[in-house]
């Protein structure tokens, strides 16, 4: 591949990662899950069937990504993106799990404790929810966390009215 090619399909990668993940569902007030793409092949096969809806592939993927020597940071990525795809099946606790062992490797992985928050949020547990949303969004470049938090706050005082 040249290296105007490799450029090219950096550019298509990171567009579709702003594209494919909304900040907030507003027609129903439900915050969204973060996932991240990364160079490891099982990342990004869990990504990309996260982002056309193929959760159970995602899984898959996920999973064969957290079994490999990867660094930690890397790993938290699989971790984070497995949870998502957990918490889109509706299967809780393994999604709580996978985000617990995400925050444990790298602390510093905003989606780690973006997507724990969607699923407290999912859970019944607002209050849980929105202190992951609000520790998340105090790291860098965590603008779809800063949008679950701003919304849980939102419906928050709207409820308290």
């Amino acid at each position: 591949m040249s290296y105007r090619n490799g450029i090219a399909a950096i550019a298509a990668v990171a567009f579709l990662g702003l594209v494919s993940v909304p900040a907030v569902s507003a027609e129903t007030g439900t915050p969204s899950f973060a996932t991240q793409s990364a160079a490891n092949a099982n990342i990004r096969g869990g990504y990309n069937a996260y982002a056309r809806g193929d959760y159970k592939d995602a899984v898959t993927f996920n999973k064969r990504a957290t079994k490999k020597g990867l660094r930690k940071s890397r790993r938290s990525i699989a971790y984070a993106n497995l949870c998502a795809s957990y918490g889109q099946l509706g299967d809780l606790d393994a999604a709580l799990e996978a985000c617990n062992t995400a925050m444990e490797l790298s602390p510093k992985n905003w989606r780690a404790g973006n997507n724990r928050g969607v699923v407290e949020f999912l859970a019944g547990n607002k209050m849980a929810a929105l202190a992951d949303f609000t520790a998340s969004a105090a790291l860098p470049d965590a603008n779809i966390a800063q949008a679950n938090a701003d919304m849980m706050a939102a419906t928050k005082m709207a409820a308290s009215r």
